[in-house]
């Protein structure tokens, strides 16, 4: 069904999301701490070191064996350096992430991507992210930038009851007359 030009009731957003009708899209999984630790430690260099100060400690030379250390700094050099990098992506997902303009009954309120549920009317302007694939309702024009998904460099001209997708982004639009 499609939602009337006044958007969703509170009552029909409740529904949807009790339905699972929602754009809940999964996080991006990152990896965890310990995961990055063990991909750091456990190395075919590492592996190779460890076997040879295993050889030379069996010796009895231990000042022989302090090449050693090269195992805890190359596995302390790629833990914090990884971290480092994940903790600036996580950081940088939360910081692009779109936050639409939904048009309910209730009012308008910029919600979270996975804050939308089906039928939601979103709101757009020039330079907005569409963050859900979707029908165009209301403009008298509108160009759209779908580069992203089809490589196409131009952009594209929509019209009323033309489809939108999602992850291409609104260049211009005139309002409806």
């Amino acid at each position: 069904t499609v939602a009337h030009a006044m958007g969703l009731s509170d009552a029909e957003v409740a529904t949807r999301v009790a339905e699972g009708k929602t754009n809940d899209v999964p996080s991006r999984a990152s990896r965890s701490v310990r995961d990055i630790v063990r991909a750091n430690v456990f190395t075919r260099i590492n592996a190779i070191l460890g076997v040879l100060l295993l050889i030379v400690l069996a010796t009895g030379s231990l000042i022989n064996g302090l090449f050693g250390l090269l195992i805890i700094a190359n596995s302390a050099i790629g833990i914090i350096q990884e971290w480092r990098a994940k903790k600036t992506l996580d950081s940088l997902a939360i910081v692009g992430q779109a936050r639409p303009s939904v048009r309910r009954q209730s009012g308008t309120a910029d919600l979270a991507p996975n804050e939308v549920v089906l039928d939601d009317i979103i709101e757009l302007g020039p330079g907005d992210q569409i963050v859900v694939d979707g029908q165009l309702l209301e403009a008298a024009t509108c160009e759209v930038d779908e580069s992203l998904l089809t490589g196409e460099a131009d952009p594209i001209a929509k019209s009323v009851g033309d489809s939108v997708l999602s992850g291409s982004c609104l260049l211009y639009t005139s309002p409806s007359p």
